[in-house]
């Protein structure tokens, strides 16, 4: 099984639109060590033709002419078959609005993300045409193999689990809690009959290690939104801190967990994390063991 990182930011993007951080200054700047990355998301394959994508950030559209193995292969066509959603995010969801155009696409969701998207008009645009969509939902801990819209198999089998987090903020009042509004993710080849083996663990947004059991994955792509815990504090660029926002700081929870996989990686990085560039948080995190994700990035399992 192969996996693209077609984006491996946090939310907004690397350079934020609106932000004039020291890391946004740099890139933009075309400073040596940064490079520019777009929205979080994961194309997942198992034959090399079709694809998965984890999450549809609003950037799907330059991730997809970034990527030629997502390029269509003839008049009307896409490798893509599925989208899985791990939440209901804004940064995941709205890259469906530009997966239209006429076709069928199976989203596999919670049943508590499928709801947060039936309440918007996200969902209605996406059903202009009949069969346009077809909704598969996800049951935590169950093992699905996956397919596209017309039933057809894309050699992919995954489980999904609660992970630590929160209601999108969108939807704050509006809904209530549920273990199924976040979720961590286990994929693997369907030709593999060993669970663990050659699978690929997928927690971009994770408030805690407690109760995620990512050991004997393959390798394991984890949320590195933020280095420290103050860091948008220090930055005097926000009054919150991580655990407000449901993701576990590098520095203080993640960076020397005991996590068993060949391949640590992180990815989901926040335009203000140091680690985005030649820094000493960057070399603490690769003596540490782990890996950076970047767009383009490939990892076989």
């Amino acid at each position: 099984m192969r996996a693209i990182v077609i984006g491996s930011a946090a939310g907004g993007a690397f350079p934020q639109w609106n932000c004039g951080c020291p890391n946004c200054v740099a890139v933009r700047a075309g400073k040596e060590g940064y490079l520019p990355r777009t929205q979080d998301s994961v194309a997942i394959t198992a034959n090399g033709d079709r694809f998965a994508l984890v999450n549809a950030s609003p950037d799907v559209l330059a991730q997809i002419r970034a990527t030629p193995a997502l390029w269509p292969r003839a008049p009307r066509h896409t490798p893509i078959g599925a989208v899985v959603l791990t939440n209901g995010d804004m940064d995941h969801v709205l890259g469906l609005f530009s997966l239209r155009e006429s076709q069928p696409l199976a989203i596999y969701a919670t049943p508590a993300v499928w709801r947060g998207l039936e309440a918007s008009i996200l969902l209605r645009t996406l059903k202009r045409f009949e069969g346009q969509v077809v909704f598969r939902p996800i049951a935590l801990g169950e093992e699905v193999a996956l397919e596209d819209a017309a039933g057809a198999p894309l050699g992919v089998v995954m489980r999904a689990f609660a992970a630590p987090g929160k209601l999108p903020v969108h939807l704050m009042g509006h809904a209530a809690e549920s273990a199924e509004d976040n979720v961590w993710l286990s994929l693997r080849d369907l030709r593999d009959a060993d669970a663990k083996r050659g699978s690929l663990a997928y927690a971009a947004a994770c408030a805690s290690l407690e109760g995620v059991d990512l050991a004997g994955h393959d390798a394991v792509l984890f949320d590195g939104t933020f280095f420290r815990e103050d860091e948008l504090v220090r930055l005097g660029l926000s009054k919150a801190v991580a655990k407000d926002m449901a993701h576990l700081p590098i520095e203080s929870g993640s960076l020397h967990a005991k996590i068993d996989a060949r391949r640590k990686i992180y990815t989901h990085v926040n335009n203000t994390n140091p680690i985005l560039g030649p820094t000493d948080e960057r070399r603490a995190v690769v003596a540490a063991g782990w890996e950076i994700a970047f767009d383009g990035m490939e990892i076989e399992v």
